[in-house]
């Protein structure tokens, strides 16, 4: 198999093919008063899977690059970090490579502690409407210097190179681009800046380490308005490799922004999106150097194929391995159908760019540390009762089963999931439904009871005799909006909205008109509205607040606004609320500007905060310890309902 095969890199071998790219896990370990162990641990835990490259998340090297939540390069607190984690990644045989970048045009300097301007090439006006200050010749030797020096303490204190970061719309990326660099002197000319910054790194870290480059695959900025389009970013990256300075090349896309959302697609993108920029990419480089693809590529089938059809020469499978650590480990010894693969959905990981990482269905991401202390030999076998065979319930059998107690789950309905389940509607996002299967699988493997379509009561409790019990009996949705109505339009919980039934019976949704009442924002009334639109209901979306999805992230976000609602029409009305139903009509309010919108629909949805099913908790606290968990304790959503079922599994 191609990806476990070994490759050169310049001057260094990779064991395998697989690459754990950078991305934002855990801030904390720049920041000079933390000791970094969080993310330590947690590529620690990569490379124990088997991992063959990994690259740390992007580093800023001057002050001037600060931004909330970052930290700006330190040399004395950052030395032994690097030595440190260059030795525990070592250790399993993986090597490692710290990316260098420095943001340029792109944020506020009111966000800085010191409000510091922006720096940039010539005073480009960033997103966010700041006027930045154009670099003198001085300011941008004193940046190039930055980087030569970073990368310098990177590679003698262990780490085996660095890569310099030159997408996402970040200063090497503005240096090169039309929009972003209108310079007239030296810093002008076509990739000096590039050429003049590899140089001055190269010379800093010697021949005997790696040097890497990042590049877009294509920046997505027409070319009216200073874009490059993919056909002149394979030139660039051509001429990138010609200076004989770099060992390989990656990618990514876009020019930052709202485009990150695109390069980090969500289950609505298909897999391998940009493998075909890749083997352009390849192709205009020569294969001179090794390239890695990237573009949700997480199964090892897909890598195995990109490889094959000579796309890359390694590849990016950082969500994969995000998902599964033990990827590698997993796929060298026969067990690839046992690989949790990632679900796409991005709230734990890309949407969580500024906080500490964690995963939809992988509650061990980020808390590597914290859960290895947790991981202690039970010195009791306990009969445990699990009650609730949601994403909660499901995660806290497999957790206390694998530590080896004797666990029954019992379930009132026909399948395991839960309200998750009700994604089966939301066409992509059936995605999701990956990660209770693969729970569901490893319940079978560890030999978890599991008793369906039985309601437990306090009968039941006193004749199992559990000695724990872990109560995750989810929780349920109503369709009360508290507006006075006439009866004369049916109103329906978000839940029976996404099975199409009223009161029970089944109903067509083609070509009914829905009036959905948003007062969350969030990712399950998000998929509720994809689900009905999807189906054929022509949808109103009436919100309170100003925007829609104000708790989505922001691939969610620019999925529903360039995807999901123009495709199906979907009618956004924002500070509008619902005030009355009558005579077979809504009758809205625009709290800003005082309009009244009366409108006929079939139905109405009431997108409301569900309620937990918390009755049995007293009852089973008479029997045995019992700990709630998931939407029983307070109706969130399923990443949290996962964790918390680990946890108590953990813990029992």
């Amino acid at each position: 198999m191609k990806l476990l095969s070994p490759i050169e890199v310049g001057p260094i071998e990779l064991k395998n093919r697989v690459v754990s790219t950078a991305h934002a896990a855990s801030l904390e370990f720049f920041n000079p008063i933390s000791d970094g162990e969080r993310y330590m641990a947690y590529l620690e835990r990569r490379a124990e899977g088997g991992t063959g490259l990994i690259i740390l998340t992007a580093m800023h090297v001057h002050a001037s690059s600060q931004i909330p939540n970052h930290y700006v390069f330190d040399a004395e607190t950052m030395a032994p970090k690097f030595a440190q984690v260059s030795t525990r990644l070592h250790r399993h045989g993986a090597k490692c490579v710290s990316q260098l970048f420095h943001f340029g045009a792109q944020g506020k300097s009111d966000q800085r502690d010191d409000y510091h301007p922006l720096w940039s090439f010539s005073g480009t006006t960033t997103l966010e409407g700041e006027v930045t200050h154009k670099m003198t010749d001085a300011e941008i030797e004193e940046v190039i210097d930055a980087f030569a020096f970073t990368a310098k303490v990177a590679t003698e204190n262990g780490m085996d190179g660095v890569e310099l970061h030159g997408t996402h719309g970040y200063l090497i990326q503005q240096s090169f681009s039309p929009y972003a660099n209108k310079r007239d002197d030296k810093w002008g000319e076509d990739l000096y800046f590039v050429k003049t910054l590899a140089k001055r790194v190269r010379e800093a870290i010697g021949p005997d380490k790696l040097l890497g480059f990042r590049i877009s695959g294509d920046d997505f900025i027409k070319s009216e308005a200073g874009g490059l389009g993919h056909e002149r970013l394979c030139e660039i990256a051509s001429t990138v490799i010609d200076t004989g300075m770099f060992n390989y090349l990656n990618h990514s896309e876009g020019a930052g922004g709202l485009h990150y959302a695109r390069a980090i697609g969500t289950f609505r993108h298909k897999f391998g999106e940009y493998l075909p920029l890749t083997r352009n990419l390849r192709d205009a480089i020569g294969a001179r150097v090794p390239l890695i693809g990237v573009g949700k590529i997480p199964t090892p089938d897909l890598a195995e194929q990109a490889l094959q059809d000579g796309d890359c020469d390694m590849v990016g499978m950082t969500r994969a391995q995000i998902a599964d650590p033990d990827l590698v480990k997993k796929v060298a010894s026969g067990q690839a159908h046992r690989l949790r693969t990632c679900t796409g959905s991005n709230q734990g990981c890309f949407e969580r760019a500024s906080y500490p990482i964690t995963c939809f269905q992988n509650p061990e991401v980020g808390e590597e540390n914290r859960f290895k202390a947790l991981d202690i030999p039970i010195v009791n076998v306990k009969k445990v009762l699990v009650i609730g065979g949601g994403p909660a319930g499901m995660k806290a059998a497999e957790i206390a089963a694998r530590r080896g107690h004797s666990v029954t789950l019992v379930e009132a309905g026909t399948r395991l999931g839960g309200r998750l389940n009700l994604v089966e509607t939301a066409g992509d996002s059936t995605n999701l439904l990956s990660a209770t299967a693969w729970v569901e699988q490893e319940l079978a493997d560890l030999d978890v009871n599991i008793v369906m379509q039985t309601k437990v009561d306090e009968a039941y409790v006193k004749q199992f005799k559990p000695e724990a019990i872990i109560l995750a009996t989810g929780a349920y949705t109503e369709n009360d909006l508290d507006v006075p109505t006439d009866g004369s339009v049916q109103i329906l919980s978000s839940d029976s909205a996404a099975m199409g039934e009223i009161e029970g019976t089944r109903f067509e949704l083609e070509n009914t008109r829905c009036l959905m009442i948003d007062l969350r924002g969030n990712h399950e009334t998000g998929l509720v509205l994809e689900s009905l639109a999807q189906r054929g209901s022509k949808v109103t979306l009436a919100i309170p607040g100003p925007v829609f999805g104000r708790n989505l992230g922001i691939s969610h976000i620019d999925d529903f606004n360039r995807l999901v609602i123009p495709k199906y029409g979907v009618q956004l009305l924002p500070s509008t609320v619902l005030t009355e139903i009558s005579q077979g009509r809504g009758h809205l309010l625009n709290r800003i500007s005082g309009e009244q919108i009366e409108e006929f629909f079939d139905f109405v949805v009431a997108a409301t905060s569900p309620k937990p099913r918390d009755e049995l908790y007293q009852v089973c606290s008479r029997h045995a310890p019992t700990t709630l968990v998931g939407d029983a304790v307070a109706p969130r959503d399923a990443m949290m309902a996962f964790r918390e079922g680990d946890r108590a599994g953990r813990t029992v």
